[in-house]
C-alpha cells in the first residue's frame, strides 16, 4: 500500500478546500468516494492537535493548513506554489521596499548537500559532490539522517521511483484499521527528492 505523487497533490487540493486556503482548479472535475475521520495528529510522537481527515483509496489525506499549524509554520498560497514555512521574496521590488523601510528582510537558509558515505572503491567524498553517485540506500538513508528518523519504530521510508537525475523517497506509517483482519492504510509522513549524484536532498512540501 503505497502513496503515489499524484495523490500528494490531490491530498494539498482536497486539504486547502477543507481549511479554506484558496487554490486554483482546474476545468475538469470527477467525483469521488471518500471517507472521514477523526484523528490525533503526531509530530516526532509528540500529539499536536485533532485533524479531520480524508481516506481515499487506502490513503489518508491530511489538510495542509492543519500540518503547518501543527509543525508551527506559516502556509501561502503564491503563483501556484504552496509555501509551508519560508518562501523566497516574490519581486525585486518588495525586496528593494522592504530595505529602504530599514526591515530586515528573511535569510532563507540554503541547505548543504550531505556527506555521501565513501563505496570502498572510492578514495575520498566530499560534502557537495560525490563522483561514484547515491545509490538508493544512501538516499533513504541521507532522508533519514537529515530528518532524524532512525529512532523511528514506526516510519518507513523507501525510493517510490526516479524522476530523471532524482530519487523520489517516500516516508510514510502503516495504519492498522481493523487489528482482526490486518487491512489497513498508508499514512505519509513526507516526500523527497534527493540528487542522484549530490545526494542534496529538498522536500515536495
Amino acid at each position: 500500500m503505497k502513496d503515489k505523487v499524484k495523490g500528494l497533490v490531490l491530498g494539498i487540493a482536497i486539504g486547502s478546500l477543507l481549511t479554506g486556503t484558496g487554490v486554483a482548479m482546474a476545468a475538469n472535475t470527477t467525483s469521488i468516494q471518500v471517507a472521514f475521520k477523526n484523528v490525533g495528529l503526531y509530530i516526532d510522537q509528540v500529539k499536536k492537535s485533532d485533524a479531520n481527515v480524508i481516506i481515499y483509496k487506502g490513503t489518508t489525506y491530511v489538510p495542509a493548513r492543519t500540518m503547518s499549524t501543527a509543525m508551527s509554520k506559516d502556509i501561502r498560497l503564491s503563483n501556484n506554489n504552496l509555501y509551508i514555512g519560508s518562501n523566497q521574496t516574490n519581486s525585486a521590488g518588495s525586496s528593494s521596499s522592504s530595505n529602504s523601510a530599514n526591515t530586515p528582510t528573511p535569510t532563507i537558509p540554503t541547505p548543504s548537500a550531505p556527506t555521501v558515505p565513501a563505496t570502498p572503491s572510492s578514495s575520498s567524498s566530499t560534502s557537495t559532490t560525490n563522483t561514484s553517485g547515491v545509490n538508493e540506500a544512501q538516499a533513504i538513508q541521507l532522508v533519514k539522517d537529515k530528518y532524524k528518523l532512525n529512532g523511528s519504530s514506526y516510519l518507513v521510508a523507501d525510493v517510490d521511483h526516479e524522476e530523471d537525475n532524482m530519487y523520489v523517497v517516500h516516508v510514510y506509517e502503516n495504519v492498522v484499521d481493523d487489528a482482526a483482519t490486518g487491512e489497513g492504510h498508508t499514512a505519509t509522513y513526507g516526500w523527497y527528492y534527493v540528487d542522484k549524484k549530490t545526494g542534496a536532498i529538498t522536500s515536495m512540501f
